[in-house]
């Protein structure tokens, strides 16, 4: 009996985790898309790549600081694109693959 009690609580406890990390994970996706399209936003406004990653880790308008990180990454291939490429909506699209992982 104790080992089926002891099951039970194991796998219950597992469920709540896995909801936890589900959640944790769609949290960070979208975290991210939002910080591509905040890249997208001022690469549109004619701001340069250098600009844009200052204003995403420095100041007022930074980012999370665990995102920083990430955010030269991320301007890397903002940047890299055609401006035709930037019109099919780059944050809601990565944030899309990244939840699909």
């Amino acid at each position: 009996m104790r080992y089926i009690l002891t099951l039970v609580l194991f796998f219950s406890a597992g469920g709540a985790t896995a909801d936890e990390v589900a959640d944790k994970k769609a949290q960070q996706c979208a975290d991210l898309g939002a910080i591509v399209t905040q890249l997208v936003a001022l690469r549109q406004d004619g701001k340069r790549e250098a600009r844009a990653i200052r204003t995403l880790t420095k100041g007022k308008s930074a980012v999370d600081e665990q995102y920083q990180p990430v955010v030269q990454f991320l301007s890397g291939w903002i940047y890299s694109l055609t401006d035709e490429e930037l019109t099919y909506e780059p944050g809601p699209k990565y944030t899309e693959a990244c939840l699909a992982q």
